[in-house]
Protein backbone atom coordinates (compact mmCIF):
# COMPACT_ATOMS: atom_id res chain seq x y z
CA UNK A 1 0.00 0.00 0.00
CA UNK A 2 1.15 3.34 -0.45
CA UNK A 3 0.67 6.73 0.50
CA UNK A 4 -2.17 9.05 -1.43
CA UNK A 5 -2.61 12.87 -1.46
CA UNK A 6 -6.38 13.14 -1.13
CA UNK A 7 -6.04 16.70 -2.52
CA UNK A 8 -5.22 14.69 -5.73
CA UNK A 9 -8.23 15.21 -8.42
CA UNK A 10 -6.03 13.30 -11.48
CA UNK A 11 -3.95 11.10 -12.42
CA UNK A 12 -1.34 12.15 -14.94
CA UNK A 13 -0.77 10.11 -18.25
CA UNK A 14 2.78 10.12 -20.10
CA UNK A 15 1.33 10.28 -23.91
CA UNK A 16 1.80 7.12 -25.86
CA UNK A 17 5.24 6.93 -27.75
CA UNK A 18 4.45 8.29 -31.63
CA UNK A 19 7.18 8.80 -34.41
CA UNK A 20 8.09 12.95 -34.80
CA UNK A 21 6.54 13.20 -37.70
CA UNK A 22 3.40 11.88 -35.57
CA UNK A 23 4.05 14.09 -32.55
CA UNK A 24 4.93 17.47 -34.09
CA UNK A 25 1.20 17.08 -35.65
CA UNK A 26 -0.29 15.96 -32.78
CA UNK A 27 1.08 19.66 -30.77
CA UNK A 28 0.21 21.59 -33.56
CA UNK A 29 -3.19 20.68 -33.63
CA UNK A 30 -3.62 20.49 -29.31
CA UNK A 31 -1.54 23.84 -28.69
CA UNK A 32 -4.23 24.81 -27.07
CA UNK A 33 -4.95 22.19 -25.12
CA UNK A 34 -3.29 20.91 -21.55
CA UNK A 35 -1.21 18.49 -20.78
CA UNK A 36 -2.66 15.01 -20.90
CA UNK A 37 -4.79 14.01 -17.96
CA UNK A 38 -7.66 12.01 -16.87
CA UNK A 39 -9.93 13.09 -14.67
CA UNK A 40 -10.85 10.69 -11.39
CA UNK A 41 -13.14 10.80 -8.31
CA UNK A 42 -12.71 9.62 -4.94
CA UNK A 43 -14.33 7.94 -2.73
CA UNK A 44 -13.98 7.50 0.96
CA UNK A 45 -16.29 4.45 2.34
CA UNK A 46 -17.34 4.57 5.91
CA UNK A 47 -16.16 1.75 7.94
CA UNK A 48 -18.05 -1.13 7.83
CA UNK A 49 -17.07 -4.49 10.22
CA UNK A 50 -18.29 -7.31 7.71
CA UNK A 51 -16.51 -5.88 4.77
CA UNK A 52 -13.55 -3.99 5.71
CA UNK A 53 -10.58 -5.61 4.29
CA UNK A 54 -8.36 -6.92 7.20
CA UNK A 55 -4.62 -6.12 6.68
CA UNK A 56 -1.33 -7.99 7.77
CA UNK A 57 2.18 -7.42 7.92
CA UNK A 58 5.22 -9.96 7.90
CA UNK A 59 7.83 -8.07 10.29
CA UNK A 60 10.08 -10.93 10.15
CA UNK A 61 9.73 -11.15 6.62
CA UNK A 62 6.87 -12.56 3.73
CA UNK A 63 6.82 -16.20 4.20
CA UNK A 64 8.68 -18.67 1.10
CA UNK A 65 5.35 -20.04 0.27
CA UNK A 66 4.23 -16.26 -0.97
CA UNK A 67 6.95 -14.91 -2.40
CA UNK A 68 8.47 -17.90 -3.63
CA UNK A 69 5.02 -20.21 -4.25
CA UNK A 70 6.57 -22.70 -7.02
CA UNK A 71 9.35 -23.68 -4.46
CA UNK A 72 12.66 -23.17 -6.59
CA UNK A 73 15.67 -22.92 -4.88
CA UNK A 74 19.07 -22.12 -5.99
CA UNK A 75 20.54 -25.83 -5.61
CA UNK A 76 17.43 -27.51 -7.00
CA UNK A 77 15.42 -29.44 -3.79
CA UNK A 78 12.85 -27.16 -2.81
CA UNK A 79 11.99 -30.12 -0.26
CA UNK A 80 8.53 -30.32 -1.49
CA UNK A 81 7.90 -33.19 -3.70
CA UNK A 82 4.76 -31.97 -4.98
CA UNK A 83 6.28 -28.71 -6.28
CA UNK A 84 4.31 -26.11 -5.21
CA UNK A 85 3.88 -24.41 -1.41
CA UNK A 86 0.42 -23.91 -0.50
CA UNK A 87 0.20 -20.43 1.16
CA UNK A 88 -0.82 -19.55 4.62
CA UNK A 89 -4.34 -19.87 5.45
CA UNK A 90 -5.98 -17.22 8.23
CA UNK A 91 -8.52 -16.97 10.37
CA UNK A 92 -10.39 -14.10 11.60
CA UNK A 93 -11.95 -14.36 15.16
CA UNK A 94 -12.97 -12.44 17.96
CA UNK A 95 -10.63 -11.79 20.64
CA UNK A 96 -13.16 -13.00 23.67
CA UNK A 97 -16.47 -14.82 22.99
CA UNK A 98 -18.14 -12.37 25.52
CA UNK A 99 -16.76 -9.29 24.56
CA UNK A 100 -17.41 -7.58 20.45
CA UNK A 101 -14.25 -5.59 20.80
CA UNK A 102 -11.33 -6.99 19.94
CA UNK A 103 -10.20 -9.24 17.03
CA UNK A 104 -7.16 -11.81 16.64
CA UNK A 105 -6.19 -13.23 13.14
CA UNK A 106 -4.12 -16.56 13.55
CA UNK A 107 -3.00 -19.03 10.52
CA UNK A 108 -0.39 -21.71 9.44
CA UNK A 109 1.45 -23.34 6.83
CA UNK A 110 3.58 -25.99 6.17
CA UNK A 111 6.58 -24.56 8.36
CA UNK A 112 5.10 -21.54 9.77
CA UNK A 113 2.51 -20.21 12.43
CA UNK A 114 1.43 -16.36 12.23
CA UNK A 115 -0.76 -14.74 15.14
CA UNK A 116 -1.28 -10.88 16.05
CA UNK A 117 -4.37 -9.33 17.94
CA UNK A 118 -6.15 -6.12 18.42
CA UNK A 119 -8.07 -5.01 21.79
CA UNK A 120 -10.28 -2.99 19.73
CA UNK A 121 -10.46 0.17 22.11
CA UNK A 122 -12.70 2.55 20.75
CA UNK A 123 -11.02 5.55 21.43
CA UNK A 124 -6.99 5.00 20.34
CA UNK A 125 -6.01 8.05 19.82
CA UNK A 126 -4.02 7.55 16.44
CA UNK A 127 -2.83 10.20 13.80
CA UNK A 128 -2.64 7.92 10.55
CA UNK A 129 -5.08 4.93 9.74
CA UNK A 130 -4.51 2.16 6.89
CA UNK A 131 -7.06 2.97 3.82
CA UNK A 132 -6.66 0.52 1.28
CA UNK A 133 -7.23 2.17 -2.51
CA UNK A 134 -8.80 0.44 -5.23
CA UNK A 135 -8.35 2.39 -8.63
CA UNK A 136 -11.26 1.32 -11.30
CA UNK A 137 -10.07 2.66 -14.54
CA UNK A 138 -13.42 2.06 -16.30
CA UNK A 139 -15.36 4.26 -13.85
CA UNK A 140 -12.57 6.34 -13.09
CA UNK A 141 -13.06 5.59 -9.67
CA UNK A 142 -10.84 5.37 -6.80
CA UNK A 143 -12.35 4.35 -4.03
CA UNK A 144 -10.44 4.15 -0.32
CA UNK A 145 -11.37 1.32 2.08
CA UNK A 146 -10.40 1.43 5.89
CA UNK A 147 -9.03 -1.67 6.99
CA UNK A 148 -10.43 -3.83 9.65
CA UNK A 149 -10.52 -2.75 13.56
CA UNK A 150 -10.80 1.48 12.51
CA UNK A 151 -7.79 1.16 9.97
CA UNK A 152 -5.50 -1.53 12.18
CA UNK A 153 -2.72 -3.52 10.47
CA UNK A 154 -2.09 -6.49 12.19
CA UNK A 155 1.83 -6.98 13.01
CA UNK A 156 1.94 -11.38 12.97
CA UNK A 157 4.45 -12.84 15.22
CA UNK A 158 6.09 -15.80 13.41
CA UNK A 159 6.83 -18.76 14.70
CA UNK A 160 9.14 -22.03 13.02
CA UNK A 161 6.90 -25.67 13.98
CA UNK A 162 8.38 -28.29 15.75
CA UNK A 163 11.54 -25.75 17.11
CA UNK A 164 13.60 -26.22 20.11
CA UNK A 165 16.03 -23.78 21.24
CA UNK A 166 19.82 -24.70 21.44
CA UNK A 167 19.41 -22.70 25.27
CA UNK A 168 16.91 -24.77 27.60
CA UNK A 169 14.76 -22.30 29.55
CA UNK A 170 13.96 -23.66 32.70
CA UNK A 171 17.60 -23.88 33.54
CA UNK A 172 19.06 -21.82 31.24
CA UNK A 173 21.57 -23.92 30.53
CA UNK A 174 23.84 -24.43 27.16
CA UNK A 175 23.50 -28.09 25.06
CA UNK A 176 20.07 -29.07 25.93
CA UNK A 177 18.93 -27.79 22.04
CA UNK A 178 18.02 -29.35 18.70
CA UNK A 179 20.18 -32.60 18.55
CA UNK A 180 18.00 -34.43 20.97
CA UNK A 181 20.20 -34.79 23.69
CA UNK A 182 18.52 -33.93 27.46
CA UNK A 183 21.83 -33.01 28.97
CA UNK A 184 22.39 -29.57 29.40
CA UNK A 185 25.81 -27.88 30.47
CA UNK A 186 25.30 -24.77 32.89
CA UNK A 187 27.36 -21.48 32.91
CA UNK A 188 28.66 -22.13 36.08
CA UNK A 189 29.75 -25.52 35.28
CA UNK A 190 31.46 -24.70 31.86
CA UNK A 191 33.80 -21.99 33.88
CA UNK A 192 34.28 -24.89 36.36
CA UNK A 193 35.36 -27.21 33.32
CA UNK A 194 37.43 -24.27 31.97
CA UNK A 195 39.17 -23.45 34.91
CA UNK A 196 40.14 -27.10 35.79
CA UNK A 197 41.71 -27.77 32.50
CA UNK A 198 43.55 -24.45 31.98
CA UNK A 199 43.06 -22.61 35.03
CA UNK A 200 46.27 -21.44 37.95
CA UNK A 201 46.19 -23.37 41.37
CA UNK A 202 45.52 -20.38 43.05
CA UNK A 203 42.15 -20.23 40.93
CA UNK A 204 41.38 -23.43 41.25
CA UNK A 205 41.60 -22.80 44.67
CA UNK A 206 38.84 -20.10 44.78
CA UNK A 207 36.42 -22.17 42.65
CA UNK A 208 36.81 -24.96 45.18
CA UNK A 209 35.77 -22.94 48.05
CA UNK A 210 33.03 -21.89 46.01
CA UNK A 211 31.85 -24.50 45.27
CA UNK A 212 31.95 -25.85 49.08
CA UNK A 213 29.81 -22.60 50.11
CA UNK A 214 27.08 -24.05 47.59
CA UNK A 215 23.85 -24.70 49.44
CA UNK A 216 21.75 -27.35 48.09
CA UNK A 217 18.38 -25.13 47.53
CA UNK A 218 16.18 -28.69 48.21
CA UNK A 219 17.38 -28.14 51.71
CA UNK A 220 15.35 -25.69 52.41
CA UNK A 221 12.14 -25.80 54.13
CA UNK A 222 9.30 -24.85 51.62
CA UNK A 223 11.40 -24.72 48.49
CA UNK A 224 12.45 -27.08 45.97
CA UNK A 225 12.04 -27.21 42.19
CA UNK A 226 8.64 -25.34 42.43
CA UNK A 227 9.91 -22.13 44.33
CA UNK A 228 13.06 -22.23 41.67
CA UNK A 229 10.77 -22.60 38.79
CA UNK A 230 8.80 -19.68 40.17
CA UNK A 231 11.79 -17.33 40.39
CA UNK A 232 13.09 -17.79 37.51
CA UNK A 233 9.93 -16.98 35.64
CA UNK A 234 9.69 -13.89 37.42
CA UNK A 235 11.15 -11.88 34.23
CA UNK A 236 11.87 -8.29 35.91
CA UNK A 237 10.74 -9.15 39.70
CA UNK A 238 14.18 -9.75 40.66
CA UNK A 239 17.26 -7.88 39.60
CA UNK A 240 20.09 -9.21 37.51
CA UNK A 241 21.98 -9.95 39.94
CA UNK A 242 19.88 -12.54 41.78
CA UNK A 243 19.23 -14.03 39.15
CA UNK A 244 22.78 -14.59 38.21
CA UNK A 245 23.42 -15.96 42.18
CA UNK A 246 20.43 -17.75 41.70
CA UNK A 247 21.56 -20.12 38.61
CA UNK A 248 25.28 -19.47 39.52
CA UNK A 249 24.97 -21.10 42.63
CA UNK A 250 27.67 -18.83 44.12
CA UNK A 251 25.24 -16.85 46.22
CA UNK A 252 22.32 -18.02 48.76
CA UNK A 253 19.03 -16.16 47.73
CA UNK A 254 16.52 -15.97 50.53
CA UNK A 255 13.27 -17.24 49.02
CA UNK A 256 11.49 -15.43 51.48
CA UNK A 257 13.01 -11.84 49.76
CA UNK A 258 12.00 -13.22 46.43
CA UNK A 259 8.78 -13.61 47.34
CA UNK A 260 8.41 -10.40 49.19
CA UNK A 261 9.81 -8.56 46.52
CA UNK A 262 7.27 -9.91 43.93
CA UNK A 263 4.09 -8.73 46.31
CA UNK A 264 5.83 -5.58 46.38
CA UNK A 265 5.87 -5.08 42.72
CA UNK A 266 2.78 -6.48 42.10
CA UNK A 267 0.90 -4.23 45.13
CA UNK A 268 2.84 -0.50 44.87
CA UNK A 269 3.15 1.60 41.87
CA UNK A 270 6.87 1.59 39.89
CA UNK A 271 9.07 2.60 42.01
CA UNK A 272 13.01 3.10 41.76
CA UNK A 273 14.82 1.66 44.54
CA UNK A 274 18.06 3.36 43.33
CA UNK A 275 16.51 7.30 43.04
CA UNK A 276 18.45 9.89 44.43
CA UNK A 277 15.69 11.81 45.76
CA UNK A 278 12.64 11.20 47.43
CA UNK A 279 10.54 12.57 44.73
CA UNK A 280 11.94 10.57 41.83
CA UNK A 281 11.16 6.86 43.71
CA UNK A 282 7.21 7.09 42.64
CA UNK A 283 6.23 8.92 39.26
CA UNK A 284 2.55 9.96 38.48
CA UNK A 285 3.60 10.02 34.77
CA UNK A 286 4.16 6.60 35.13
CA UNK A 287 1.59 5.14 37.05
CA UNK A 288 -1.41 6.88 34.18
CA UNK A 289 0.86 5.91 31.14
CA UNK A 290 1.80 7.91 28.14
CA UNK A 291 -2.46 8.08 26.85
CA UNK A 292 -4.14 8.85 30.43
CA UNK A 293 -1.77 11.01 31.49
CA UNK A 294 -1.84 13.38 28.28
CA UNK A 295 -5.75 13.28 28.84
CA UNK A 296 -5.54 14.34 32.42
CA UNK A 297 -2.26 17.09 31.23
CA UNK A 298 -5.27 18.65 28.47
CA UNK A 299 -8.19 19.04 31.00
CA UNK A 300 -6.08 20.19 33.48
CA UNK A 301 -4.44 23.01 31.00
CA UNK A 302 -7.99 23.76 29.44
CA UNK A 303 -9.29 24.72 32.91
CA UNK A 304 -6.38 26.94 33.69
CA UNK A 305 -6.68 28.70 31.13
CA UNK A 306 -10.16 29.45 30.89
CA UNK A 307 -10.00 30.53 35.15
CA UNK A 308 -10.04 34.04 34.60
CA UNK A 309 -12.49 34.67 32.11
CA UNK A 310 -15.13 33.44 35.21
CA UNK A 311 -13.04 35.05 38.51
CA UNK A 312 -16.35 34.11 40.33
CA UNK A 313 -16.02 30.44 40.31
CA UNK A 314 -12.60 28.66 41.78
CA UNK A 315 -10.58 26.74 38.83
CA UNK A 316 -10.70 24.20 41.96
CA UNK A 317 -14.68 23.82 41.50
CA UNK A 318 -14.48 23.47 37.85
CA UNK A 319 -12.14 20.50 37.74
CA UNK A 320 -13.69 18.57 40.50
CA UNK A 321 -16.97 19.83 39.54
CA UNK A 322 -19.97 20.10 41.70
CA UNK A 323 -20.57 18.18 45.36
CA UNK A 324 -19.71 17.72 48.83
CA UNK A 325 -17.13 14.87 47.81
CA UNK A 326 -13.14 14.82 47.72
CA UNK A 327 -13.10 17.60 50.06
CA UNK A 328 -9.46 16.86 50.70
CA UNK A 329 -8.38 17.16 46.78
CA UNK A 330 -10.72 20.45 46.66
CA UNK A 331 -9.07 21.30 50.23
CA UNK A 332 -5.32 20.55 48.22
CA UNK A 333 -6.14 21.79 44.76
CA UNK A 334 -7.41 25.48 46.35
CA UNK A 335 -3.49 25.75 48.22
CA UNK A 336 -1.69 25.47 44.97
CA UNK A 337 -0.44 28.46 43.34
CA UNK A 338 -0.98 27.66 39.47
CA UNK A 339 1.61 30.23 38.32
CA UNK A 340 4.52 28.69 40.77
CA UNK A 341 7.11 26.20 39.62
CA UNK A 342 5.95 22.50 39.51
CA UNK A 343 2.26 23.27 40.42
CA UNK A 344 0.67 22.16 37.19
CA UNK A 345 2.35 19.00 38.22
CA UNK A 346 0.95 18.54 41.27
CA UNK A 347 -2.70 19.66 39.61
CA UNK A 348 -2.58 17.18 36.86
CA UNK A 349 -1.64 14.48 39.42
CA UNK A 350 -4.80 15.68 42.06
CA UNK A 351 -6.95 15.50 39.24
CA UNK A 352 -5.79 11.98 38.23
CA UNK A 353 -6.54 10.96 41.91
CA UNK A 354 -9.74 12.19 41.49
CA UNK A 355 -10.40 10.05 39.17
CA UNK A 356 -9.50 7.01 40.41
CA UNK A 357 -11.46 8.00 44.09
CA UNK A 358 -14.17 8.33 41.52
CA UNK A 359 -14.27 4.80 40.25
CA UNK A 360 -13.51 3.46 44.01
CA UNK A 361 -17.19 4.94 44.77
CA UNK A 362 -18.81 4.04 41.83
CA UNK A 363 -17.42 0.28 42.10
CA UNK A 364 -18.22 0.17 45.45
CA UNK A 365 -21.96 1.16 45.34
CA UNK A 366 -22.07 -1.93 42.37
CA UNK A 367 -21.01 -4.54 44.99
CA UNK A 368 -17.46 -4.37 43.57
CA UNK A 369 -18.94 -4.80 39.95
CA UNK A 370 -19.36 -2.66 37.01
CA UNK A 371 -21.65 -4.45 34.26
CA UNK A 372 -21.88 -3.60 30.80
CA UNK A 373 -21.44 -4.85 27.11
CA UNK A 374 -18.23 -3.58 27.07
CA UNK A 375 -15.04 -1.31 28.38
CA UNK A 376 -15.82 1.66 26.78
CA UNK A 377 -19.74 1.27 28.18
CA UNK A 378 -18.42 0.36 31.55
CA UNK A 379 -15.76 3.16 31.42
CA UNK A 380 -19.26 5.67 30.78
CA UNK A 381 -21.42 4.26 33.48
CA UNK A 382 -18.27 5.46 35.71
CA UNK A 383 -17.97 8.99 33.92
CA UNK A 384 -14.42 8.86 33.15
CA UNK A 385 -12.55 10.11 29.76
CA UNK A 386 -12.46 8.03 27.60
CA UNK A 387 -8.58 7.43 27.62
CA UNK A 388 -8.37 7.52 31.03
CA UNK A 389 -10.93 4.98 31.93
CA UNK A 390 -9.55 1.97 30.20
CA UNK A 391 -6.36 2.12 32.47
CA UNK A 392 -8.08 2.63 35.41
CA UNK A 393 -9.84 -0.67 34.72
CA UNK A 394 -7.00 -2.13 33.95
CA UNK A 395 -4.95 -1.47 36.98
CA UNK A 396 -7.84 -2.10 39.25
CA UNK A 397 -10.11 -4.70 37.95
CA UNK A 398 -10.45 -7.79 36.17
CA UNK A 399 -13.50 -8.81 33.35
CA UNK A 400 -15.92 -10.95 34.36
CA UNK A 401 -15.91 -14.48 32.35
CA UNK A 402 -19.08 -16.64 31.16
CA UNK A 403 -21.84 -13.89 31.11
CA UNK A 404 -23.30 -12.70 28.43
CA UNK A 405 -23.48 -9.36 29.21
CA UNK A 406 -19.91 -9.00 30.56
CA UNK A 407 -18.34 -6.44 32.67
CA UNK A 408 -15.37 -5.71 35.51
CA UNK A 409 -15.35 -6.49 38.87
CA UNK A 410 -12.59 -5.37 41.66
CA UNK A 411 -11.53 -8.16 44.14
CA UNK A 412 -10.54 -7.38 47.92
CA UNK A 413 -6.55 -7.30 46.59
CA UNK A 414 -7.85 -5.28 43.66
CA UNK A 415 -9.39 -2.31 46.13
CA UNK A 416 -6.25 -2.60 48.40
CA UNK A 417 -3.97 -1.98 45.47
CA UNK A 418 -6.23 0.78 44.81
CA UNK A 419 -5.96 2.68 47.90
CA UNK A 420 -2.14 2.34 48.25
CA UNK A 421 -1.81 4.13 45.39
CA UNK A 422 -4.77 7.07 45.80
CA UNK A 423 -2.18 7.19 49.04
CA UNK A 424 1.16 7.57 47.31
CA UNK A 425 -0.33 9.45 44.98
CA UNK A 426 -1.92 11.90 47.37
CA UNK A 427 1.31 12.39 48.99
CA UNK A 428 3.01 13.21 45.52
CA UNK A 429 0.55 16.33 44.77
CA UNK A 430 0.82 17.40 48.30
CA UNK A 431 4.37 17.64 48.86
CA UNK A 432 5.68 21.01 47.70
CA UNK A 433 9.06 20.63 46.32
CA UNK A 434 11.68 17.81 46.22
CA UNK A 435 10.41 16.03 49.70
CA UNK A 436 7.61 13.94 49.86
CA UNK A 437 6.30 14.62 52.94
CA UNK A 438 2.88 15.71 54.32
CA UNK A 439 1.46 16.73 57.87
CA UNK A 440 -1.77 14.85 57.53
CA UNK A 441 -3.59 12.53 55.40
CA UNK A 442 -6.62 12.18 57.74
CA UNK A 443 -9.17 14.16 56.09
CA UNK A 444 -8.37 11.91 52.11
CA UNK A 445 -8.71 8.32 54.57
CA UNK A 446 -11.77 9.88 55.32
CA UNK A 447 -13.49 10.64 51.91
CA UNK A 448 -12.24 7.23 50.47
CA UNK A 449 -14.18 5.82 54.10
CA UNK A 450 -10.50 3.98 54.54
CA UNK A 451 -9.48 3.19 58.48
CA UNK A 452 -6.72 5.17 59.22
CA UNK A 453 -4.19 2.30 60.81
CA UNK A 454 -5.15 0.17 57.42
CA UNK A 455 -3.91 3.48 55.84
CA UNK A 456 -0.54 3.87 57.91
CA UNK A 457 -0.13 -0.02 57.52
CA UNK A 458 -0.48 0.23 53.64
CA UNK A 459 2.27 3.65 53.66
CA UNK A 460 5.03 1.69 56.19
CA UNK A 461 4.79 -1.51 53.46
CA UNK A 462 5.58 1.05 50.39
CA UNK A 463 8.61 2.43 52.40
CA UNK A 464 7.10 5.51 54.11
CA UNK A 465 7.50 6.70 57.93
CA UNK A 466 4.38 7.32 59.23
CA UNK A 467 3.72 9.45 62.49
CA UNK A 468 1.44 10.45 64.64
CA UNK A 469 0.72 14.01 66.31
CA UNK A 470 -0.86 14.65 69.43
CA UNK A 471 -3.87 16.04 68.15
CA UNK A 472 -3.79 12.42 65.99
CA UNK A 473 -3.10 13.61 62.39
CA UNK A 474 -0.99 10.84 59.82
CA UNK A 475 2.26 12.60 59.28
CA UNK A 476 3.85 11.16 56.59
CA UNK A 477 7.22 11.16 55.10
CA UNK A 478 9.83 9.52 52.42
CA UNK A 479 13.54 9.16 52.16
CA UNK A 480 16.19 7.69 50.00
CA UNK A 481 17.75 4.97 49.58
CA UNK A 482 14.28 3.32 49.87
CA UNK A 483 14.34 0.82 52.47
CA UNK A 484 11.43 -1.62 52.69
CA UNK A 485 10.05 -2.95 56.77
CA UNK A 486 11.38 -6.73 57.24
CA UNK A 487 8.89 -9.38 57.34
CA UNK A 488 6.63 -9.79 59.69
CA UNK A 489 7.18 -13.24 61.83
CA UNK A 490 3.38 -15.21 62.70
CA UNK A 491 2.06 -15.29 66.19
CA UNK A 492 2.61 -19.00 67.67
CA UNK A 493 -0.28 -21.03 68.54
Amino acid sequence: CSHINMATSSILRSPSKKSPKKRKHASVKNDALPPATTSIRVEVTEENKEYDPVVVSFPRGVPTSISNPNGDDADGDDGNPGGRLSPPKFTYSKLKASSSRGRRVTGSDESCSYSAFCAGRGHDNRLTKLYVAVLDKRNKTLKLIPSAEKGTVFALDQEVKAYTPNVSSSSMGVGGGNDGSSKAVSASNRVQMLVESFGSKKKQKVMASRAANVVNINSVVGAGNVMMDSVVKQGGMISEGNREALLDGSKVLNPVEVALLQSRRNTLPPFDVNADSPHKVFSAQLIAESTAWEKCSKIVDKVLKKADETPEEHWADKLLGKGGHHESLRTLLKSINPTKKGSVHRIKTTFLLSLIIRFHEKVSRKGGKILASSLDDCVTQVRLPAEVGPRIFELFSTPIEGREQGGYMMSRNQADKLCVWCLILYVIAASNGKDMAVSSINQLCKDMKLDDKKAALFLREAGFVVKKNGVGDLGVSLSVPLTFPPPKRGKKT
